[in-house]
């Protein structure tokens, strides 16, 4: 017998508690070869947060942030998914699944035409995202203090189309700021 599938909950970052943002801090630092400082967020704060609970204890997160980027000449509206931790003792039970389909499911009632994320194809390609070998602009941020902007190809951009149009993989990806 399959385990049940988790219940996601959604949370604004405006409405996000000192608790709940100390226990996502905590979970990426398990999950995580960087404790972003003891932050809950990598380079800074996100639109709302997807969560998994097991009783009190906090074993599921991941981030959206929806932002309109360039895609060669031509703005898109995306959402950008980023801090995707599932605790280790809690994996392989469909939460990051759960999660992603929550975010997907989110997004598509939004303009957002794609879902971009920062990972592993062994573990997003299941979700529908696709490798994406595109030139990506970013500002780079450390500790929420802009440092430089930086062009480069990343070898764990992926892209899902929440829409009919096409993703261009030929063409450069501006972030307009910072990953996620």
């Amino acid at each position: 017998m399959s385990d049940p599938v988790p219940t996601v909950d959604r949370v604004e970052e405006l409405r996000l508690s000192n608790e709940a943002d100390g226990q996502i801090g905590a979970l990426v630092a398990l999950c995580y070869r960087t404790d972003f400082e003891g932050r809950s967020f990598y380079q800074n704060r996100h639109h709302c947060r997807f969560m998994v609970r097991s009783g009190a204890q906090l074993i599921g997160h991941l981030a959206v942030c929806y932002r309109t980027v360039r895609l060669g000449d031509e703005p898109v509206d995306i959402i950008g998914i980023g801090e995707v931790a599932v605790h280790p003792d809690f994996r392989r039970r469909g939460i990051c699944a759960a999660m992603l389909d929550a975010a997907i499911d989110d997004a598509s009632h939004s303009m957002a035409e794609f879902a971009l994320l920062f990972g592993e194809a062994s573990i997003y390609s299941g979700a529908g995202f696709v490798s994406a070998q595109n030139s990506v602009t970013t500002t780079e941020m450390r500790g929420a203090q802009t440092l430089r902007v930086e062009t480069k190809v990343s070898p764990h951009l992926m892209v899902r189309p929440l829409t009919d149009r096409a993703w261009d993989f030929e063409a450069p990806l501006d972030l307009a700021g910072f990953s996620f």
